[in-house]
């Protein structure tokens, strides 16, 4: 019995030094990960309003275009 205590101790010993190194290899990961998601957020936010513009110029355009078919239309 007490080699059993003795061995669930050990383990219990080796689970809480394996939990410490991975918090301890993870925290990093995440904190550059987390700098990261905010360069992305900030590059797509840099972006919008040229795609908006995109947008609105090529929405004129078919709506353009659909004039034109409709008075070409018999």
């Amino acid at each position: 019995m007490k080699q059993l205590i003795g061995k669930v101790a050990e383990l219990r010993g080796e689970l809480e030094s394996f939990s410490t190194g991975v918090v301890a290899r993870l925290e990093p990961i995440r904190t550059e990960v987390e700098a990261l998601t905010g360069k992305v957020e900030a590059a797509i936010g840099s972006l919008r309003p040229e795609v908006e513009a995109f947008g609105g110029e090529l929405s004129t355009q078919i709506d353009a275009l659909d004039a034109e078919l409709a008075q070409m239309e018999p």
